[in-house]
C-alpha cells in the first residue's frame, strides 16, 4: 500500500512538472511576438516588380510597407520621393528593399546614350572652328555642318547637314553641367574650337558626314536660340 501511495505521487510530480514546462515554453514563444507588436515600426520602399538594370524607377514600380525600427536595413530608402525618377545600377527582385547602393541618379553606362534619342546616332566629329555670330559651342546647341573641300588649289563649301542638336562638347554632356561650362567670354566674336563635338544625327546623315570627313573639312555654324529649339 505504502508503495502503492509513492508511485502516485512520483506520477502527480511528474505531471505538475510537466505542466510547468509547457506554461514556460508557451510564454518563451510569445515574448517575440509581443516585444514586435510593441516596437516602433518604420516605413520603407521595396520594389512592387522586378526591376532590370538601367530601369528608370516610377511610382508604380514601387510601394510603401511598415517594418520595425530595429530590423530596417542600412541605407534603406523610407520615402518615394528619394527614389522616383532614379535608375537601378543592379538587379531588384519584387519586394526587395530599396538601397540608396542599388540607386543613381543617372542610367548606368555610359551617360551620352541617355541622351540619344530613339531614331538618331551618336557620331562624334573633329572640328577646328566654329563659324558664329556670338555664344559659344556648347551641349544644347543647334548647328550646321559644312563641309570644305579642297581641289585644284580651289576651295569649294557646302552645307551638309542643317540645324543638328549637339549632345557634347570635348566630353562635355548635354545637361545642368552643360550650362555651367558656357561662358560669355568672346561672345561677340567668331571661336577658335579645337576639340571633338558628338551630333545627334540620323543614319543617313551619319553616312554624309562620314563621307565629307574623309575628303575634306568640318565646320560648324552655330545657329541662334530660338523658343522652338531651347
Amino acid at each position: 500500500m505504502a508503495l502503492v501511495r509513492r508511485v502516485d505521487r512520483l506520477t502527480l510530480l511528474a505531471l505538475l512538472l510537466a505542466i510547468v514546462a509547457g506554461v514556460a515554453a508557451y510564454a518563451a514563444l510569445r515574448t517575440p511576438v509581443a516585444a514586435g507588436a510593441t516596437e516602433e515600426r518604420r516605413p520603407l520602399v521595396v520594389a512592387a516588380q522586378s526591376l532590370a538594370v538601367g530601369e528608370r524607377i516610377t511610382s508604380r514600380a514601387v510601394r510603401v510597407e511598415t517594418m520595425p525600427a530595429g530590423s530596417l536595413p542600412r541605407g534603406v530608402a523610407v520615402s518615394l520621393d528619394e527614389v522616383e525618377g532614379k535608375y537601378a545600377t543592379l538587379p531588384i527582385v519584387a519586394g526587395e528593399p530599396l538601397l540608396a547602393a542599388k540607386l543613381s541618379a543617372v542610367p548606368p553606362g555610359s551617360g551620352l546614350a541617355a541622351l540619344v534619342p530613339p531614331d538618331r546616332l551618336a557620331v562624334s566629329i573633329a572640328v577646328n572652328d566654329v563659324i558664329s555670330t556670338g555664344g559659344l559651342l556648347a551641349p544644347g546647341d543647334r548647328v550646321d555642318v559644312l563641309g570644305v573641300v579642297s581641289k585644284d588649289a580651289i576651295s569649294s563649301a557646302e552645307v551638309v547637314l542643317r540645324d543638328v542638336p549637339v549632345l557634347a562638347v570635348a566630353g562635355t554632356l548635354l545637361g545642368a553641367e552643360a550650362e555651367k561650362s558656357r561662358g560669355k567670354a568672346g561672345a561677340e566674336n567668331p571661336r577658335s574650337l579645337n576639340a571633338t563635338v558628338t551630333l545627334a544625327v540620323t543614319i543617313d546623315e551619319a553616312r554624309r558626314l562620314v563621307q565629307m570627313d574623309e575628303i575634306g573639312k568640318l565646320r560648324l555654324a552655330l545657329r541662334g536660340r530660338t523658343p522652338s529649339n531651347q
